[in-house]
């Protein structure tokens, strides 16, 4: 029985993906450029900037690794969403909060059992078409963990699903897949989530999506 349980896990996530994967391609056009950045193996942190409902399934579905995601508590708790959630095995937090230790326990673990957690450095879906400041949670477990961070910039959820939007639209989505950021010697917390969003930050700019950063990060010339 004790094995039973992921068991179900993986291949309810596996169905899920594999369900989504035919609908993110056909309605969103979901496209990743630099899958090859993506490691095959082992642990690491998945940064993403995080505009619509829709970013979680799109990492999920386009991505070829199985992602542990990272959720707000109050996002969690919703009746249909807990239990897709529990299915899935989301790792609920307070939002807008340092961790407490039974998340970051759980991502600890998961992390050092070879495997990828999700994360939304921002904490939360901007309802400003830009990118937020980070919370430091990314940069707690990074530097516990000691696991690189792989930036993967969203682009295209902030228009075809937006917060306050009952329904998505089709439209073009594509996901940026940045080098990893594999060195956290000496950074603090704040540090390595400033760090994570700045790479984050220069993969929209470079491809050509500067609307999608803030103006004083643009001033500031947007440094990985």
């Amino acid at each position: 029985m004790g094995t039973l349980k992921p068991f179900l896990k993986t291949l309810s996530y596996l169905m899920a993906k594999a369900l989504s994967y035919p609908v993110m391609r056909l309605y969103f056009r979901a496209t990743v450029q630099g899958r090859g950045k993506v490691p095959r193996t082992g642990g690491f942190l998945l940064a993403a900037n995080h505009f619509s409902f829709a970013d979680p399934l799109i990492l999920g579905s386009m991505l070829p690794r199985r992602l542990w995601f990272i959720m707000a508590e109050d996002q969690f708790e919703k009746p249909f969403l807990k239990s897709f959630s529990r299915l899935m095995d989301v790792i609920p937090v307070q939002a807008g909060a340092a961790f407490r230790l039974g998340p970051i326990r759980k991502c600890l673990t998961v992390l050092k059992a070879g495997r990828v957690v999700a994360i939304f450095p921002e904490g939360r879906r901007s309802s400003t078409g830009t990118l937020l400041p980070p919370m430091p949670g990314i940069g707690v477990l990074a530097s516990r963990a000691k696991v690189p961070i792989i930036p993967v910039a969203i682009v295209g959820t902030r228009e075809a699903y937006p917060p306050g939007v009952r329904f998505p639209k089709p439209g073009k989505v594509t996901l940026l897949v940045g080098e990893p950021l594999a060195t956290h010697q000496g950074l603090s917390p704040e540090a390595l989530a400033q760090r994570a969003m700045d790479a984050i930050a220069a993969l929209l700019i470079d491809h050509g999506y500067p609307d999608y950063v803030r103006a004083e990060r643009l001033d500031a010339g947007s440094e990985p």
